[in-house]
């Protein structure tokens, strides 16, 4: 069995902890959105991408409020996907690629670092955030965000 297999059936069952607006369909969702934006590039590495994807909200359950939750999932998705990746012997070049693509979806990792560096990391930022640009609100605090044209171009702009 492949790694992404793997990752998707571990996944599922963590999901289901994971509080309603990030279960396994979001992943879904996620995943369709980063490869209709990964079509449009050159030179993408699918498999990080997709156990990026996979592995990217992976702990949204371990704190008792959103505003915490939402701080501490990015820290904690990563250790879970490290660990689930280390005990599947996965390469520790590919895991801190991996690592790094999961901390590029969150937007105070970027305010607090910076731009991501590399093209997983933006793809799975805009996929993330553009599935969030469904009010006026989103559109004006996120819209600009977004790293690719090609994201961009997925999005209307919200009429409230």
């Amino acid at each position: 069995m492949d790694m992404i297999k793997k990752a998707e059936g571990f996944a599922k069952e963590e999901y289901l902890k994971n509080d309603s607006m990030h279960q396994w369909p979001h992943v879904e969702a996620v995943m369709n959105r980063a490869m209709e934006i990964a079509s449009k590039l050159k030179n993408i590495d699918y498999e990080l991408l997709k156990l990026a994807v996979i592995l990217h909200d992976i702990d949204y359950h371990s704190e008792p409020t959103h505003e915490e939750n939402y701080k501490k999932h990015v820290e904690n998705s990563v250790k879970v996907a490290e660990k689930f990746l280390k005990r599947h012997n996965f390469s520790e070049e590919k895991i801190r690629k991996i690592k790094q693509i999961i901390l590029d979806h969150s937007t105070p990792y970027r305010k607090e670092f910076g731009d991501s560096k590399i093209t997983e990391g933006k793809i799975l930022y805009d996929a993330d955030k553009s599935l969030l640009i469904t009010t006026l609100e989103r559109y004006e605090k996120y819209f600009s965000l977004l790293y690719f044209d090609e994201a961009r171009g997925l999005i209307k702009k919200p009429v409230d």
